[in-house]
């Protein structure tokens, strides 16, 4: 039996739209409590240690709850209703998709990394995205260069790593990142993050033997 072609098609959205994406920075004004309270905080001690250990401990806890401030809360209520399955279903992440080159440009490129999200699912036989705007599906034969790259400068290298590869016979897919888009805390997104990357190399090491997928964090 032929084994199925990899997929790649793109639609105008209809969710993930730029009224959602502003609508989601408004959870970063969440990690400016910390900030605010140690400004006040600061006004009742005198110059001391604890005037620089009051804004050193109010930008630990902000980036602790990096993710939050992303909007992942709200990203993943939204992607939940674009499952094909149902939620117990094991391998399936709340994901963004980012491809290089860019598919969204303009101010929404500005304003957001991610150029959909989604869905993903990995299966015995490759993987599929479904989003909002964006159908990928690759069969594991033609997944290449899977490694794993680090968020960048507007994560402030510090969020899950992205997991990255490219698809042999599809140029026009690019080069796919994928960063998972359900956690709240900092902590969490990197353990949900290497999760889906290992069951994604588990899987193709699994369906093609001779599949070796780098384990070195790129950087953007």
């Amino acid at each position: 039996m032929t084994a199925p072609a990899a997929r790649f098609q793109v639609k105008n959205p209809s969710r993930f739209t730029v009224g959602v994406i502003l609508a989601s920075t408004v959870y970063g004004l969440i990690l400016l409590g910390p900030v605010l309270v140690a400004v006040v905080a600061m006004t009742a001690f005198r110059f001391g240690i604890l005037t620089f250990m009051v804004p050193l401990a109010a930008v630990a806890v902000a980036t602790f709850f990096l993710p939050l401030g992303f909007g992942n809360p709200y990203i993943c209520k939204l992607a939940q209703t674009l499952r094909r399955g149902p939620s117990t279903e094991p391998d399936q992440y709340v994901v963004q998709l980012t491809r290089e080159p860019r598919i969204q440009t303009g101010i929404r490129a500005i304003l957001e990394d991610a150029d959909d999200i989604g869905v993903l699912s990995l299966t015995d036989a490759g993987l599929d995205f479904n989003g909002d705007s964006v159908d990928l599906s690759v069969p594991f034969k033609a997944l290449r260069d899977l490694h794993q790259r680090n968020a960048g400068g507007r994560a402030l290298f510090l969020y899950g790593p992205h997991t990255a590869f490219t698809v042999t016979g599809l140029p026009e897919a690019g080069l796919i990142r994928l960063a998972e888009r359900s956690s709240w805390l900092l902590p969490t997104s990197h353990r949900n993050a290497n999760l889906m990357f290992r069951r994604l190399q588990e899987k193709l090491e699994a369906a093609v033997p001779e599949a070796r997928p780098s384990t070195g964090l790129g950087q953007e």
